[in-house]
């Protein structure tokens, strides 16, 4: 298992620290964002014909996992003076790749949990902060900052990933120790690290919970040690 790096192009972050016009995190704003207006964008939890995005209608069939492939680690090389944009409701946001680990995302991010669905303009944030986006018990055991939303990014011949900021992790077949080497060497590495919980919760199904710490002091406390 090999990560592949891809340099990002040259940001002029100074100019993006210091401009007055940068919107703050974690502020609720009617005129920006509030977690609960044009949210349509996005994602709108509120719009049946929106939920076709995590009903997996696609066949079963077409997901089976193929023990001869390895899974897949990309690593973005992003700089260390890097500073992503916040974007009001008002515009939208898309990305290059096909699963970002890294990028401008709304101001506003998920609570910690397992969701029905998280667009990617929201748990790119909680990547931001050091979570660990996707996949379900093995997370759900190693840390605390952790969102699990169903996601139509991956693709068929590796359904599952997870995303820290500047690094993803695709495979076919779940293996937990895999899961776990990823999980301990990419997660809390993101420039923003706060264990604040986010204002977002639309479709929340399991709010997270603590497992070592609120920080996370100790990332897969359950794992065997050798």
């Amino acid at each position: 298992m090999k990560p592949v790096d891809n340099a990002l192009p040259e940001v002029d972050t100074a100019k993006e620290k210091k401009s007055p016009t940068r919107i703050m995190m974690g502020i609720e704003n009617a005129d920006c964002d509030d977690a609960k207006h044009g949210l349509a964008i996005d994602f709108d939890p509120y719009n049946v014909t929106h939920s076709t995005v995590y009903m997996c209608l696609e066949p079963k069939a077409d997901y089976k996992g193929d023990y001869n492939m390895d899974a897949v680690i990309t690593e973005r090389n992003v700089p260390a003076a890097y500073v992503a944009n916040h974007k009001c409701m008002n515009s939208s946001i898309a990305y290059p790749e096909r699963i970002p680990s890294y990028g401008t995302h709304r101001p506003l991010w998920p609570r910690y949990g397992e969701y029905r669905y998280v667009p990617a303009q929201r748990w790119l944030h909680n990547s931001e902060h050091g979570a660990v986006d996707e996949l379900k018990h093995i997370v759900k055991e190693c840390l605390y900052r952790h969102v699990i939303t169903p996601s139509q990014l991956p693709n068929k011949d590796r359904p599952f990933a997870l995303v820290t900021w500047h690094a993803t992790l695709e495979f076919s077949v779940l293996e937990r120790s895999i899961v776990e080497a990823f999980i301990e060497k990419y997660a809390l590495k993101g420039p923003e690290q706060t264990h604040r919980d986010g204002q977002y919760d639309h479709l929340l199904v399991d709010p997270a919970k603590v497992v070592s710490t609120e920080n996370d002091s100790v990332l897969c406390p359950k794992k065997q040690r050798d």
